[in-house]
């Protein structure tokens, strides 16, 4: 190969990877429903959601961190983490089940917060944090700052 293809081919591979960063630009994080319950151990509360994601981009990826700051009726309670890697398809609007837990910041207050929402019918969350994602070597930190009045699950 002569050495202005090679030139050639060095500077455009940087110019299409930073052309398709520009496709994560108009992915959206709408909304939580099906919040279930899984159980409680040390200081974590785990259970699982529905999370609603519309990525109109033809780019595939997956959310690799979650790290989401949780008020419940103006009470904080603690911090969100997702336990898996998720896979989000490519031009979708849809619903994934995504396994989560719930770092409690204090065992009592945040048990005590827990014990007087699961009295209750709904509940205003509102998260403060960001969620990572990854599509190949691209990769995107997502700020979240959302509020929702979510219906509260039967602990059985």
């Amino acid at each position: 190969m002569s050495k202005s293809l090679i030139i050639y081919l060095l500077l455009l591979v940087p110019i299409m990877l930073a052309n398709s960063c520009k496709t994560f630009e108009n992915i959206e994080i709408k909304g939580v429903e099906n919040i279930r319950f899984h159980g409680i151990e040390d200081n974590f509360v785990y259970f699982s959601v529905g999370l609603q994601v519309s990525n109109p981009s033809g780019l595939s990826f997956k959310i690799k961190e979650v790290n989401l700051k949780t008020v419940a009726d103006g009470d904080y309670v603690g911090t969100l983490q997702c336990n898996d890697d998720i896979r989000i398809s490519s031009r979708c609007d849809s619903v994934y089940t995504v396994a989560m837990s719930l770092q409690l910041s204090n065992i009592f207050t945040g048990a005590g917060t827990l014990y007087r929402i699961s009295r209750q019918h709904e509940v205003k969350l509102e998260v403060k944090g960001y969620i990572r994602i990854r599509s190949f070597l691209l990769a995107k930190k997502i700020d979240i700052n959302k509020s929702q009045v979510v219906e509260v699950p039967k602990i059985r």
